[in-house]
């Protein structure tokens, strides 16, 4: 994650909210697919770029996944291959698989799955879980920006009533809803402004902002992390949230699910080994109709990118 690169002199480091503030909210550039430049592989592994709006000047940039856009492919006897791989602590983990003709969903589903990336990402991480959710659901997978990739910071919540726009000019059915980590402040608005929601899943969701940010430079900025006071932290957080001018309750997941009222399914996947979202902070939710569910000894990274076979296949399952 690109929270924080500070590098000041540590006489100076009080003053460093200002800074801090800046790097979190600036724009992330964008990563494009690395092989050669073919229109197939294009399609397959970065989707179909789209842009949406609801006026002239309100719009939002999606990619979308469709089931149907591998067909002709199939029908020339093509596959795919989708390959990540993530080192974490000297380990190397794949995920891996292979999108045919035959592996995957018969028929295209007229329901969509959206798909809110974590923050300090372009969206094009995802390009790949999104792939490989459209091939194996048959539904459309509409995967949005990161939060840090709109040009006004406002924790993904900038385009809402475009993408609501989008989903009912569309008509789909259903809608489900894939969140990680602060893509789920985005994915908890919408799932309570759209009546068609079936269910939402939060991957290692964020917890307390300044809590999360403090985190953040703990675990992968340990040495910034010694000079700087927790109050600067908190006080960039607060810096933060007051200049995306949104209104601060839209960050409290905890009070949002412990009333949430519809009808949605809600599944929370955490482990007790990620520092960022730890499992003992999701203890307070005491709401029936939201389930909890842990994973041991996965860290914020392995969380949020499915690595784990036994969570990626039960993502998988409820969305099917």
């Amino acid at each position: 994650m690109r929270f924080i690169l500070c590098i000041f002199y540590i006489s100076v480091l009080s003053g460093c909210q200002s800074f801090i503030a800046y790097q979190i909210t600036q724009p992330v550039e964008e990563i494009s697919y690395g092989g050669p430049d073919d229109p197939m592989l294009n399609t397959v592994y970065e989707g179909i770029p789209h842009k949406t709006c609801n006026t002239m000047h309100n719009c939002i940039a999606v990619r979308i996944f469709s089931h149907n856009d591998l067909i002709e492919y199939f029908e020339q006897g093509e596959q795919f291959g989708i390959t990540f791989q993530l080192k974490s602590k000297e380990e190397m983990e794949t995920f891996e698989t292979t999108l045919t003709s035959i592996n995957g969903a018969k028929q295209k589903n007229d329901s969509a799955i959206i798909l809110f990336p974590g923050y300090g990402v372009s969206s094009l991480i995802y390009s790949f879980q999104a792939r490989w959710l459209s091939h194996f659901t048959g539904k459309d997978v509409i995967l949005m920006p990161a939060s840090n990739q709109y040009s006004k910071f406002k924790f993904g919540l900038n385009s809402l009533d475009v993408l609501k726009h989008y989903l009912n000019t569309n008509q789909y059915q259903q809608i489900d809803i894939l969140s990680y980590s602060m893509g789920s402040i985005a994915a908890m608005q919408l799932a309570k402004q759209m009546p068609n929601v079936k269910q939402q899943i939060m991957v290692a969701p964020m917890v307390h902002f300044d809590t999360a940010l403090m985190s953040v430079a703990k675990s992968y900025h340990p040495t910034l992390s010694y000079f700087i006071k927790d109050n600067d932290f908190k006080n960039a957080a607060k810096n933060v949230i007051q200049n995306s001018a949104i209104d601060e309750t839209q960050l409290d997941l905890i009070a949002l699910l412990n009333g949430k009222q519809s009808a949605n399914r809600t599944t929370l996947y955490v482990s007790n080994a990620d520092p960022i979202s730890p499992a003992s902070y999701w203890q307070a939710l005491q709401n029936k109709s939201v389930s909890i569910v842990h994973y041991s000894n996965l860290d914020h990274t392995r969380m949020v990118s499915l690595i784990n076979q036994a969570m990626r296949n039960e993502v998988l399952h409820r969305l099917m």
